[in-house]
């Protein structure tokens, strides 16, 4: 292999983990802001980190079975009057990320203690587990959350 072909290939590889990397922080980022749900600007916060025609879908288990929202409007107004959880940390774990150019996949097992709001804003603390399949997208700003996918294991 010449000189030339083992640079680009170290610098294809370098790039792949930079992608990942800021994948990863991204993710970090967006759910330590999904669990500041005191913040009056707490919907438009996480929306910012979806691409224009990004979506949320609950596929099946805990929250908000069988909802998928697309678009910012659509998921401003889900992240901020269509859940019942009060207070939450989102615990990730097991991730995988996949890049392909500007397009990636990532999974993580999500593990959520949490409280729901009942009746006459009553709480009940529950501990949610369920996976995220993740696709995200590169534009000029860097990347972005086109799909979250949740597929709940389990509600306690």
């Amino acid at each position: 292999m010449g000189d030339d072909k083992i640079i680009q290939d170290l610098l294809e590889r370098v790039q792949r983990l930079e992608d990942e990397s800021a994948i990863r922080s991204m993710m970090a980022e967006m759910l330590l802001k999904a669990d500041e749900r005191d913040n009056p600007r707490w919907g438009e916060r996480l929306v910012e980190y979806y691409t224009d025609d990004g979506m949320w879908a609950s596929g099946s288990g805990f929250a908000d079975v069988g909802m998928a929202e697309r678009g910012k409007a659509a998921l401003t107004k889900k992240f901020t009057t269509g859940t019942r959880i009060c207070e939450s940390s989102h615990l990730l774990g097991s991730e995988s990320i996949k890049v392909t150019g500007d397009e990636a996949e990532g999974t993580w097992l999500c593990f959520e203690p949490a409280t729901l709001r009942g009746p006459n804003d009553t709480r009940e603390a529950v501990w949610v587990m369920g996976r995220y399949f993740c696709e995200f997208r590169r534009d000029g700003k860097g990347w972005k959350v086109r799909t979250v996918r949740n597929e709940g294991k389990f509600c306690t």
